[in-house]
């Protein structure tokens, strides 16, 4: 087990001015050695610790905007929530470095090494968070990003000419003007991203899932896309099928009045694309809907029981009071879905219906930062799933193994951490 240091503020001074000497070259310098020290929530902006051995260190929540620290050693750091804009991280070691929603706005990533990293005394492999991040103009160019998580970022018109980005989670990522001319993105998770006017000319993405993913106004020129996944356009499917939808977007919009509510049981719609859908209320019992993409659709009261969800994405989607009981839910990912309980009107007043995921096998599904207040999970296979900063307060959990589970910083019921 890793232990923190503890560092008194007129230490840490020290260490810095000495550190400062040591890049400038003059006598009595020497370099920084802040190794698992905890600074969480300072503020020292514009500091220079380039150089400086900072592995495992602390430095979430707190203020370094302006800062440099390239060159440096941060193997397995803790930057969540930090406010970087504007850093300096030039050749920096990052494996397994953890940003989850720091603000890198402009800040210099380029050939910075992100890979996965293990802690020396734990067999942890940690693999580097930029989930949800504000990186907006930052430059990576030549960073080796292999297996890094920019699941929900902010990247507009980041550069990342030559970058590696093998295996790595893109989902739901704004890179709305990035430059990717060049990078390796074989094998990446891009499902409902955005790549509005962004430049992929001679990137490799062979392998890629791009399901969700709006291509129009992409420079694709010279880029490799062999074996990479695409969403079923919904003008694909048969008449039929394209008419129940159609009948079900006029129903809810006239309340009921028109139209007709979609009913589509047993149906075969694997791969199909419904990223931003109303589909309130619409049938998909014992459906096939692998690979399918709901990426922001409104499934509030969706009824999926019975369905098969291998690798569905539900990322963003509004499925309050939906019904999965007993659904293949193997793989899919709910990262923010919300799926807490539904208002309800009746003659009575007003109810709240819980989602229901009784006996679902969401074994391997990442549900991070989704919202289950109050839903019913007995029963449910849970075995390897992300459940990371869940919110899990009243909900149900009957005959359900957490071991396995990614539980970092969840709300249990009771409203305890876990």
């Amino acid at each position: 087990m890793v232990v923190s240091i503890v560092m008194t503020p007129q230490e840490f001074a020290n260490a810095v001015l000495a550190h400062q000497r040591f890049v400038a070259g003059r006598g009595g310098g020497k370099r920084a050695e802040l190794r698992f020290v905890n600074l969480s929530g300072l503020r020292f902006p514009r500091i220079n610790l380039s150089g400086a051995i900072l592995t495992g260190i602390n430095l979430s929540r707190s203020t370094l905007h302006d800062a440099d620290l390239g060159f440096t050693d941060m193997f397995c750091a803790n930057l969540v929530g930090a406010d970087a804009r504007g850093s300096n991280f030039f050749r920096a070691d990052m494996r397994g470095a953890q940003l989850h929603r720091a603000k890198l706005v402009g800040a210099n990533l380029s050939e910075a090494d992100l890979r996965p990293g293990t802690m020396s005394g734990t067999d942890k492999r940690m693999l580097a968070d930029l989930s949800e991040t504000e990186m907006d103009d930052a430059k990576l160019n030549g960073a080796n990003l292999t297996e890094t998580s920019f699941a929900g970022a902010s990247m507009k018109r980041v550069e990342m000419k030559g970058t590696n980005v093998i295996r790595s989670n893109l989902s739901g990522a704004d890179l709305t003007g990035a430059n990717l001319e060049g990078a390796n993105v074989q094998n990446a998770d891009l499902a409902g991203a955005t790549l509005a006017q962004a430049n992929l000319r001679f990137a490799k993405f062979n392998g890629s899932n791009f399901k969700g993913v709006a291509l129009k106004d992409v420079d694709l020129s010279g880029a490799d896309v062999r074996g990479s996944q695409m969403a079923r356009r919904l003008d694909s499917f048969s008449v039929d099928i394209q008419d129940v939808l159609k009948n079900h977007v006029t129903w809810v919009e006239s309340g009921g009045e028109r139209g007709k509510r979609a009913e589509l049981p047993g149906a075969d719609l694997r791969d199909a694309d419904f990223s931003g859908m109303v589909l309130n209320a619409a049938t998909f019992t014992r459906a096939n809907l692998a690979g399918a993409s709901f990426t922001k659709a409104m499934l509030m009261f969706a009824d999926f029981s019975g369905a098969v969800l291998t690798n569905t994405d539900f990322t963003q989607a509004d499925m309050r009071g939906a019904n999965l009981k007993d659904a293949s839910v193997v793989m899919a990912k709910f990262r923010r879905t919300q799926m807490s309980k539904a208002p309800l009107r009746t003659k009575d007043g007003t109810r709240h219906w819980p989602t229901n995921l009784t006996g679902a096998d969401l074994s391997g599904a990442d549900l991070s930062d989704c919202d289950l207040r109050g839903a019913t999970l007995d029963g449910a296979n849970l075995r390897g799933a992300n459940l990371a900063r869940v919110n899990l307060e009243g909900a149900s959990l009957e005959r359900v193994d957490l071991a396995t589970a990614n539980t970092t910083d969840a709300i249990l019921p009771g409203g305890q951490a876990a």
